[in-house]
């Protein structure tokens, strides 16, 4: 996919903002997945439904922590990616798959394959089916949507990413949904309506780091004086 300076100016910036915002949530859920996965493998029969698709996708988590301090590889791309398709074909329907479709769409932003990214994360939101009238937990989904206006902000799709933010109530994602739509709505022209965006995000932070809040607000000119 050809990239022009801007498109590769956004591409390096959902890079930057995935690995702040985005490694932290599938190393933790990688993490207490093994430790369950763990405490219970020695219950379930190898043959299981669970017990299957958790060593699958064990093997991908494996991957997301080894790469926590480099980039991934092509090689480890077309690894997880073998292992992620046997995933969806005979366990469609397990919380795994879903897990591991946040870890493909990260390695697919990292090798720039945004198309395939999008498309990870389209099939988590497509699919919030477990199967027995179970559904994917809503903030699961959530950060699935977020992440998905990422890319397509980062694809030249601001509108398509605006979209996405507000076809939902964020919940306890305000403050980032908020960030991401102020970042959509500078693209698209609407400086005031960014810096409110900004600043609805600042306000929502709590304990957070907001260095990078304050400067997008000071570059559009909005005074940080008494805000600290």
């Amino acid at each position: 996919m050809a990239i022009d300076s801007s498109e590769e100016e956004q591409l390096q910036a959902l890079k930057q903002w995935w690995d702040e915002h985005g490694t932290s949530v599938l190393i933790t859920v990688a993490a207490v997945l093994a430790l369950l996965f763990g405490a219970q493998r020695w219950q379930a029969s190898q043959s299981s439904e669970a017990g299957a698709a958790g060593e699958l996708y064990q093997q991908i988590s494996d991957l997301l922590v080894a790469n926590v301090t480099r980039t991934a590889t092509e090689d480890d791309l077309l690894a997880a990616q073998g292992v992620y398709s046997q995933l969806k074909q005979q366990h469609g329907s397990s919380i795994y798959t879903r897990y591991a479709a946040l870890a493909m769409a990260k390695l697919n932003v990292e090798q720039n394959n945004l198309d395939q990214a999008a498309e990870e994360l389209q099939w988590l939101l497509d699919n919030p089916s477990l199967g027995l009238m179970k559904e994917v937990d809503e903030e699961l989904l959530l950060i699935a949507r977020q992440r998905l206006a990422r890319v397509r902000l980062a694809q030249g799709q601001p509108q398509a990413a605006l979209d996405l933010l507000r076809a939902v109530e964020p919940g306890k994602f305000v403050t980032t949904y908020a960030d991401t739509e102020g970042d959509a709505l500078l693209v698209l022209g609407d400086r005031d309506a960014a810096i409110a965006a900004f600043q609805r995000a600042l306000a929502g932070y709590d304990g957070g780091n907001t260095t990078l809040l304050r400067l997008k607000l000071q570059e559009l000119g909005v005074s940080m004086l008494g805000t600290e």
